[in-house]
């Protein structure tokens, strides 16, 4: 392997937004930016506003989107900061650059003669069927079939992510040859196990009704209050629903750290997730976790003792598990030693580590 930083390359990154705002995916590119000072990157964000912009501009990053001029049809980049005086062609992607691609539904955006000039790295960014663009599908949509030969590189969270978008590539019968890469997402929070023993459980993330699953809440705090109590961090359209629910709704907090002294187990009840992030949070800080079975990359991260792994949609099964947890003070303790040692799989500097391996690994 060759992991020698190569200057004379530029790294494109395709997402749904840019580094600056906040979020997994976008976690992940500025820790990968922030590690190589001296390499050049452009992000090309499918969506951007700047009023959602909530971090700072490092200065070996550019950051484009792409436009769609009307007259002529054609996809454009032009740099979203100078769209007046940057407008640029379709040549904005230098041949012979790495292109880091989010989910590959996204290499529908990229012409054919920017894949075969470039190489090309999948980052999986979310549950196996999504990735691809679709839900409950087994099959890589028509659209993308000849686009999947020109993968270089996959990085998978898990093996059993791997395991099930191998399962839909051969189900579509497409040709496909590259390296594969086992890397779980890295916790942004720094490790300290301060997780207290309290009645309260917690849920931290978009209030999203659809994939978030938000109503499940509601329903898990109209069984278990007053007994127990759920607070909700973040914000979102089922604000308004959580509100008048037996939920607290505590606000946006940036990390779980903040919070983690008034929590004890942290809830994700998703209909699905690709990862979820803040399960290797919550671990960071000792804090045992209840999840949904609603996607592969859980059945690697929420092992027997740091939490429950619990049958989609088994709501009684959340609420025994709650129960279970948080019987008395020792058991509690069990399980928060266990997820403050699950955390040390997660940690940033060192997965950080592993992206800069294989971003530099020769084909």
């Amino acid at each position: 392997m060759n992991h020698n930083l190569d200057n004379s390359k530029l790294i494109y990154f395709i997402s749904n937004r840019c580094s600056q705002t906040i979020g997994g995916v976008q976690t992940i590119m500025r820790l990968i930016e922030k590690s190589m000072p001296e390499q050049k990157f452009i992000e090309i964000p499918l969506l951007y506003s700047k009023k959602d912009i909530k971090l700072d501009k490092l200065p070996n990053v550019e950051i484009y989107s792409i436009a769609l001029n009307k007259s002529e049809k054609l996809k454009r980049y032009f740099n979203i900061f100078k769209p007046n005086n940057m407008q640029i062609g379709e040549e904005i992607i230098l041949p012979n650059s790495i292109i880091i691609v989010f989910g590959v539904q996204k290499l529908i955006f990229l012409p054919k003669k920017d894949l075969k000039k470039n190489e090309i790295i999948i980052f999986q960014s979310n549950r196996p069927d999504i990735t691809f663009g679709t839900i409950d599908s087994n099959k890589v949509p028509f659209i993308l079939e000849d686009r999947i030969k020109y993968i270089d590189k996959f990085l998978f969270y898990t093996e059993e992510d791997k395991k099930e978008i191998i399962k839909i590539l051969d189900n579509s019968k497409v040709k496909y040859n590259f390296k594969s890469y086992i890397v779980p997402n890295p916790s942004k929070t720094s490790r300290n196990q301060i997780c207290k023993y309290t009645n309260n459980v917690m849920y931290m993330g978009r209030f999203d009704l659809i994939q978030k699953n938000i109503k499940e809440y509601i329903k898990l705090a109209d069984k278990i209050y007053p007994k127990y109590r759920i607070n909700a961090y973040g914000n979102g359209i089922g604000k308004v629903l959580l509100e008048l629910s037996k939920v607290k709704v505590e606000g946006v907090i940036k990390d779980i750290s903040q919070v983690a002294h008034k929590n004890s187990i942290l809830l994700l009840l998703s209909n699905y997730e690709g990862f979820g992030n803040v399960l290797v949070e919550a671990y960071s800080v000792g804090m045992p976790v209840i999840v949904y079975d609603s996607y592969p990359a859980a059945k690697s991260i929420v092992v027997p003792g740091a939490g429950k792994l619990i049958p989609y949609g088994d709501i009684e099964g959340v609420e025994i598990a709650i129960k279970e947890i948080l019987k008395d003070e020792d058991t509690f303790k069990s399980y928060s030693n266990k997820a403050f040692e699950e955390s040390e799989k997660y940690i940033k500097e060192d997965i950080v580590k592993k992206y800069i391996e294989l971003i530099w690994d020769k084909i």
